[in-house]
């Protein structure tokens, strides 16, 4: 499809999460196949281009910004969208495909309603997740579905991760050609590898975690992490990796655990896995995901995943590695049973 065009990629957030990591990695291996590209990224997104860069990827930026509630201004903002269809109307000559990056459908939403009043057939749509604005605790949630229902329509061509959001989308847009493009992560060097490149000797009486991602709330649910943790006996130290709006406040929540619970702040960090070869697993409390990275690099380390059982997680992990899902006092509850499990067979494992 794509072998010997010239595609545009254009990036919508001014931050870098796991589904722009994603595209990138995709991005090189595209590059690879003779695929001319030149992203199109935010103006004050310098860790994108610094990705990009290193990445030898060319790029150049744009100054379409994003707002807090980008879908509605993507509909009711004529300036807005004026501006977007200015930036279209001037790249589209160059290349034979363009796709947006949107994450979820508000990011981006502006580029998919001014490449329709254009006329643009090729515009593609990268959607790792299709969640509702209500299931994202987003600000006016039943507006924004009320407008993402047309933004869906709007594009008749998408790439997804998983065979779950492809139903959905199609189901949003019964006239949408819908292509799984699935997550990878490139394989670790052996010396990475449990069991292969080390050996894992687990802490004499502490329980070692890794939490890792942006620090949100809404999204992420490292609170319930943190209110899982009051519920913990035993000694256990958490790490902490990322940065995000919620930093502050995971940090308050943090400062208020027993004694017995110690969490260590590391920042973001490209690579969180030298800094990890000592935990027992990784948990991702998440509210709601695609498919996360961070679970599949641990799982290509053999480190153990613990995760509610929901949305990419429950076609990666088996069930001693899921929890169940509900409110989240319920969620903290459950984890803090699968967190107990785990130490306590590890003990047991110890003793026999």
């Amino acid at each position: 499809m794509l072998k010997g065009r010239r595609v545009a990629v254009i990036f919508t957030a001014s931050i870098i999460g796991g589904h722009e990591l994603m595209t990138v990695a995709h991005l090189r291996r595209y590059k690879k196949k003779g695929i001319e590209i030149t992203c199109y990224i935010p103006f004050d997104n310098k860790k994108l281009s610094e990705l990009l860069q290193v990445s030898e990827i060319k790029h150049d930026l744009h100054d379409v910004r994003h707002g807090n509630i980008e879908i509605i201004h993507a509909f009711l903002n004529p300036k807005h969208i004026f501006h977007a269809a200015s930036f279209l109307a001037k790249i589209k000559k160059r290349h034979d495909f363009t796709f947006v990056i949107q994450g979820d459908i508000e990011f981006g939403a502006v580029f998919i309603n001014a490449g329709k009043m254009l006329g643009m057939k090729n515009i593609i749509s990268y959607l790792p997740y299709t969640h509702s604005f209500k299931k994202m605790d987003s600000w006016a949630p039943s507006v924004k579905d009320f407008f993402a229902r047309f933004v869906y329509k709007n594009c008749n061509c998408f790439f997804t991760i998983c065979d779950a959001t492809a139903k959905d989308i199609i189901a949003k847009n019964s006239n949408a050609a819908v292509r799984v493009l699935e997550n990878f992560v490139t394989r670790p060097e052996i010396s990475e590898i449990r069991g292969v490149g080390y050996e894992f000797i687990p802490s004499n009486e502490t329980l070692k975690v890794v939490m890792a991602g942006r620090v949100l709330f809404r999204q992420k649910g490292q609170d319930i992490l943190i209110n899982a943790l009051k519920n913990i006996k035993f000694p256990l130290e958490l790490r902490v990796f990322g940065d995000g709006p919620d930093l502050k406040r995971l940090r308050e929540l943090a400062a208020n655990l027993s004694p017995n619970i110690e969490v260590v702040f590391l920042g973001w960090k490209n690579n969180v896995w030298a800094d990890s070869k000592d935990i027992d697993f990784i948990v991702v409390p998440s509210r709601y995901e695609g498919v996360p990275l961070i679970m599949l690099e641990s799982l290509a380390r053999n480190i153990p995943v613990i995760s509610p059982a929901r949305d990419g997680m429950i076609n990666y992990l088996k069930d001693d590695s899921l929890y169940n899902t509900g409110s989240a006092d319920f969620e903290a509850y459950e984890l803090s049973k699968k967190i107990s499990d785990f130490f306590f067979k590890r003990e047991n494992k110890k003793v026999t």
